[in-house]
């Protein structure tokens, strides 16, 4: 693929802030600060966290997915991790992104939901706006997902 859009410093220096991007989102949803969640979301972001047997739609706007987020989440005790990014640079103002992830999510007792801890990928594109790196469209494949 043509990178010629980028210098090897700009690339380098991209994929930090991708990389940080979605470490802060991991743990914004962890420490349940939901008004820093909506830094790391473009203000026209989707979320397709749409699976056989998931109540969530497809989500749209920043302001959307982070209120679901906080009405489903806001009582569990949450982990999230993300690994090893593969990103994929589009332009110099758009990355494909690929992270193995892992969640464990346990709500307290007498809570509707049930507790899970699972495993898969995000897929991800990334868009930099006014110099900053934000998460455009994210979905979850799960490879595994175990009730607790």
């Amino acid at each position: 693929m043509n990178t010629d859009f980028l210098t090897g410093t700009e690339r380098l220096l991209a994929y930090e802030e991708i990389r940080m991007v979605k470490s802060r989102y991991c743990r914004f949803i962890d420490t349940k600060d939901w008004e820093g969640l909506k830094t790391v979301f473009a203000p026209d972001a989707v979320a397709d966290f749409s699976t056989e047997g998931n109540p969530i739609p497809i989500l749209e706007g920043r302001d959307t997915i982070v209120k679901v987020f906080q009405d489903l989440v806001d009582p569990a005790v949450t982990v999230h991790q993300v690994h090893s990014a593969d990103i994929e640079f589009i332009s110099a103002t758009e990355a494909k992104v690929l992270s193995p992830m892992e969640d464990l999510v346990t709500f307290p007792e007498g809570n509707p939901n049930k507790s899970f801890h699972g495993y898969g990928y995000y897929h991800e594109t990334f868009v930099k706006l006014n110099d900053k790196w934000y998460i455009r469209h994210t979905s979850l494949q799960r490879l595994r997902l175990d009730i607790l």
